[in-house]
């Protein structure tokens, strides 16, 4: 993948330092490509919590930005200067080539989603709304008892109408003594990587969502 090539102007990017890149941030640092000029990234004033998020020049971040259907790629970039402008902007020169992570694939996000889940013992179908998601698993509330190690079928419902089906185990059932309901986790078994993408896309989207309402 060559990097300045697939970078567009005007895309969504988040950052990490590199010292915390084996740590786990609440909230992101999230920026935007401003301009790409010969092997040099130009990028918006860097935004955490809603506050400017300093970077200073020599400083090593990782930038991260997300490909349909390929998935979350990472590359590390040293800050070469700070332009004052009307807003700050910051140049950037990558230093090495983008690799795609899995990092993020297990971050759940809670979200309501309408899942559609077969027995695969019964055959059965009932539709159940999630209480998280991510790309390895999902957590949903169930009239239906289930039983720890069952095999499910469940398909996902997206943005736009769009679903994914995917095969999974049901790794921990609890009862809600006030409700008679089911807590179930469910772990993906058997996935395709184009609906894990797709829903890693869909975590990712809610998440600038619910960011941009503030309510995470």
């Amino acid at each position: 993948m060559n990097l300045l090539t697939e970078l567009k102007i005007g895309e969504k990017i988040e950052i990490e330092p590199v010292r915390l890149k084996n740590t786990i941030i609440s909230r992101p640092i999230v920026s935007q490509v401003i301009e790409i000029r010969g092997d040099k990234v130009f990028i918006a004033n860097p935004i955490k919590k809603g506050m400017p998020y300093l970077l200073h020049q020599g400083q090593q971040i990782s930038i991260m930005f997300y490909r349909d259907e390929k998935g979350i790629f990472s590359f590390t970039g040293e800050v070469i200067q700070r332009l004052e402008l009307k807003l700050p902007v910051y140049i950037i020169k990558p230093i090495t080539p983008p690799e795609k992570i899995q990092r993020r694939l297990y971050f759940r996000l809670k979200v309501l989603t309408k899942v559609v889940i077969r027995d695969l013992n019964d055959n059965k179908s009932i539709e159940i709304f999630t209480k998280d998601i991510s790309g390895g698993g999902l957590k949903a509330i169930t009239k239906k008892a289930f039983e720890e190690k069952q095999k499910v079928e469940c398909i996902i419902s997206l943005n736009n109408n769009n679903t994914v089906t995917v095969v999974g185990e049901i790794v921990r059932v609890e009862k809600e003594p006030t409700t008679n309901e089911y807590e179930i986790g469910v772990r993906y078994i058997d996935i395709s990587d184009s609906a894990r993408n797709q829903i890693i896309a869909f975590v990712f989207r809610k998440q600038r969502e619910l960011r941009q309402k503030g309510l995470i």
